[in-house]
C-alpha cells in the first residue's frame, strides 16, 4: 500500500504510527542516546573522587580500548574483544562505590561503550536470534502482518505494505527499532510481549548503525540457520495423486483448514511441536511425535487423535475450533488412502488456498468497468461520511477521476480538466501497456475547502497529526481496492516555500500514475518525480530555492553511493533532493531509461544495485556525478 503526504512540496511516506510516538529519536543519532542514557546512570556525585592509583588504571585501560577502532579495521575482532573483555572484567573487579565515581570513571565508561559499539554485530549470531524470538510469531512465512516477512534477510531487505524496516546505518530512521523502543503499549513490537531490554534493542540499533551487514551464505535461507543444528534428512513419501473415486477432497475440504488453522503454530523457523509443514509432502513426512498421517489407517494417524478423539480435544490450540464435520472429513480422507488432488505436492498449500487478500482480489477482477466504477463512488461517499457526515460535497466526474469536495462547483471541474490533462501527458512521455487503463475504476480526488476537513483525513482515517505545511497526500493500494487522493485547496499563488493547488494535485497525480500496482518505490524516485511533473516552472521562486535547501542536505554525505539509498534523507528533505536526481537520472538516459528503473524497482528494493544495472555506472561514479554537477 502507498501512503504519502505532500509537505510545502516534499512528499513524506508514513511508514507506521510508531515514528510518531518515536519522534524523540529522530532528534540525534540513536545509538548516542543510548549511550548517553548509560552514562546518565552512572553521573558522578558531586566531589566524587577515586584513588589514585584506580584512576592511573583505569587511563591505561583507556589507552587500550583506543586501539579498539584500528583492530577491528585491521580484521582482527577476537583481540579487540578480548581488550573490551579485559576492561570490562576488571572494572567489576574493581567494585567502584557510587561515592567515588568521578569524571575519570565517567568517561571511562563512555569509552568502553564507543568500543563495544565498533565492535562488528552478527547479523546471524547476535541479530537473528531476536528477530526468531520475538518478531516470527507476526512476521513469519505464513500470514505475515502487513506482508511484512522477517523470518529470511531477503524478506526483511524487501519490507512490507509500510516500507521496508531497516534503512542501513541509520537505526534512528528504522522502523525494526522504533516499533521495539516506543514507549506506547499500543505501538510497540513485540505486540502484547513485554518491552525489550535496552541491551537487545541496542544490538539491534548497532547492527543497523553498521550498515545492516548480512554475515550468512543464502539471503533466501530462513534467518540464523547457520547457528542451528544440522537436521537429519526428511523421510521420503509416496504421494499418491486423486483418480476420482474419492468422496472427500483434500483441495477442498482438508486443505483450507489445515492451511488457515494448523500453519500459523506448524510453520516457520520455530514451529510448534518442532512439526512444520507448508507442502503436501511435509504433511505427509510427520513430525517427531509419531506418524502424524498414515494414508489408509486413520487409528494409526496421531492428527485423527489430535482433533476428533481425545477427550478434551488437544488441537487446535487457542480460540480457533474446528468443525466435527471438518474432522470427520480428515478421517474419512486419510481412510481414503490421502489422496492429493493439487498439481505439485511439492508446492507450498497456501497456493491451492487462496488467502483473504486474495480471495478480495478475485472479486474485484470479476467487476466489470462500470462495476467497479460504481464501487469507486460509494467507496468515497463512504470515506466522506466518517471525515465530515454533516457536510454533503459537490462531484466532477471525468473519464479517469472522481472529483468531489467542499469547493464550489466550477472550481471542481477546473481540477478536473487540468487533471485529465496532466494524465494525458504522463502517458505520453511514459506509455503504459497496450489495453492498460491508469486508474481502473477512476482515481478519486476529494478537495476541501477548509484546513480542518482535510485534516480530518489524516486524524480519522491515518489516526496520526497534520504538521501545518502538509496539504496533501494519496492512498493507493494493489488492485485499486483504494485509490484516492485527499487535499486541501491552498490557492494558486506561488512562494518559495509551498506548492499551489494545482502543482499540489499534478505532484500527488503523478506519484499515483508511478505507483498504481502499489509498489514500494524510493522515496527519493517517488516524490522527486512528483515535483519533476508538477509543473514547476525553471524560473518560479520555488525552483530557485530549491539548491540551496538541497544543498545543505547533500553536504552531510561522505559516500556518493548512498545517495540513491532510501532513508539518507529526512522527510524533510527528500522531496526535493529527489527532484535534482530524478532531473539528473532523466538528463543521463532519457524518460525510456527513467521508466525501465522503474520498473526494475518494482522487482527489487535494492535501489543501489536498480541504478547501477540500467544506468551502467556503478552508483558511487553516479552519486559523485550529480554532485559535481549541483544537481543539474
Amino acid at each position: 500500500m502507498n501512503l504519502s503526504c505532500v509537505r510545502g512540496g516534499s512528499t513524506f511516506n508514513h511508514h507506521s504510527r510508531v515514528f510518531g510516538a518515536c519522534i524523540m529519536f529522530l532528534r540525534q543519532p540513536f545509538m548516542t542516546a543510548l549511550v548517553l542514557s548509560a552514562i546518565v546512570c552512572i553521573t558522578p556525585v558531586v566531589n566524587a573522587t577515586l584513588p589514585p592509583e584506580v584512576r592511573k588504571e583505569l587511563s591505561e585501560l583507556m589507552k587500550e580500548l583506543k586501539d579498539v577502532n584500528s583492530l577491528v579495521k585491521k580484521k582482527d575482532v577476537d583481540q579487540a574483544k578480548a581488550i573490551i573483555k579485559k576492561a570490562e572484567d576488571r572494572i567489576t573487579e574493581l567494585a567502584i562505590a557510587d561515592d567515588e565515581k568521578d569524571r575519570t570513571y565517567a568517561t571511562f565508561k563512555g569509552q568502553l561503550e564507543k568500543a563495544k559499539n565498533v565492535i562488528p554485530v552478527s547479523f546471524e549470531h547476535e541479530v537473528a536470534p531476536i528477530l526468531k524470538a520475538n518478531c516470527l510469531r507476526c512476521h513469519g512465512e505464513e500470514n505475515p502482518r502487513a506482508n511484512l516477512r522477517l523470518d529470511t534477510f531477503n524478506g526483511i531487505v524487501k519490507g512490507g505494505q509500510s516500507g521496508v524496516p531497516v534503512t542501513p546505518g541509520l537505526p534512528a530512521r528504522s522502523a525494526l527499532v522504533l516499533a521495539m523502543a516506543s514507549p506506547d503499549d499500543q505501538l510497540r513490537m513485540p505486540k502484547g510481549g513485554a518491552k525489550l531490554t535496552d541491551e537487545i534493542i541496542k544490538t539491534v540499533a548497532r547492527w543497523i548503525e553498521q550498515g545492516a551487514n548480512y554475515d550468512g551464505i543464502d539471503r533466501d535461507a530462513p534467518i540464523g540457520q547457520s547457528t542451528e543444528e544440522k537436521k537429519e534428512p526428511p523421510k521420503p513419501v509416496n504421494v499418491v495423486m486423486a483418480d476420482g473415486t474419492e468422496t472427500v477432497s483434500f483441495k477442498g475440504d482438508v486443505a483450507p483448514w489445515l492451511v488457515n488453522i494448523c500453519m500459523g503454530c506448524h510453520s516457520g523457523n520455530t514451529p510448534r511441536g518442532k512439526f512444520g509443514f507448508t507442502t503436501f509432502e511435509q504433511l505427509l513426512q510427520g513430525g517427531p511425535t509419531g506418524n502424524t498421517i498414515v494414508p489408509g489407517n486413520p487409528d494409526e494417524s496421531y492428527i485423527v487423535d489430535l482433533v476428533l478423539r481425545q477427550e478434551p480435544l488437544k488441537m487446535p490450540q487457542g480460540q480457533a475450533q474446528l468443525k466435527k464435520s471438518q474432522a470427520v472429513a480428515l478421517e474419512t480422507w486419510i481412510k481414503e488412502g490421502a489422496h492429493f488432488d493439487g498439481k505439485d505436492a511439492k508446492a507450498p498449500l497456501r497456493d491451492i488456498v487462496p488467502t483473504a487478500a486474495q480471495l478480495a482480489a478475485a472479486q474485484l477482477a470479476k467487476m466489470t468497468d462500470e462495476e467497479f466504477a460504481a464501487r469507486r463512488i460509494a467507496e468515497t461517499a463512504a470515506l466522506w461520511k466518517r471525515i465530515s457526515p454533516k457536510t454533503e460535497g459537490v462531484v466532477a466526474t471525468s473519464t479517469n477521476f472522481y472529483f468531489y469536495g467542499t469547493v464550489s462547483q466550477d472550481r471542481l471541474k477546473q481540477l478536473d480538466e487540468v487533471a485529465e490533462t496532466q494524465l494525458a501527458e504522463l502517458e505520453k512521455r511514459y506509455p503504459l501497456p497496450a489495453g492498460e487503463q491508469a486508474f481502473r475504476g477512476r482515481l478519486a480526488v476529494l478537495v476541501t475547502n477548509d484546513r480542518f476537513d482535510y485534516e480530518e483525513f489524516n486524524t480519522v482515517l491515518m489516526n496520526r497529526r497534520t504538521p501545518k505545511t502538509v496539504s496533501g497526500h494519496l492512498s493507493i493500494t494493489p488492485n485499486f481496492e483504494t485509490a484516492y487522493i485527499a487535499m486541501h485547496d491552498v490557492g494558486e499563488t506561488e512562494s518559495a516555500s509551498a506548492l499551489t493547488t494545482e502543482q499540489l494535485m499534478k505532484s500527488l497525480l503523478s506519484q499515483s500514475y508511478l505507483t498504481r500496482d502499489g509498489s514500494n518505490l524510493p522515496d527519493w524516485l517517488r516524490q522527486g518525480f512528483g515535483m519533476m511533473e508538477s509543473g514547476l516552472k525553471s524560473d518560479s521562486v520555488y525552483v530557485k530555492a530549491i539548491p540551496g535547501r538541497a544543498g545543505k542536505a547533500v553536504s552531510t554525505i561522505t559516500d556518493a553511493g548512498k545517495l540513491f539509498d532510501d532513508g539518507t534523507f529526512a522527510p524533510e528533505e527528500v522531496g526535493e533532493v529527489g527532484y535534482l536526481l530524478v532531473k539528473f537520472l532523466q538528463m543521463q538516459g532519457g524518460p525510456a531509461r527513467f521508466q525501465q528503473l522503474v520498473g526494475e524497482l518494482r522487482k527489487t528494493p535494492n535501489a543501489a544495485r536498480a541504478v547501477e544495472q540500467v544506468y551502467g555506472a556503478p552508483v558511487a561514479q553516479l552519486g559523485q556525478l550529480f554532485l559535481q554537477s549541483g544537481g543539474k
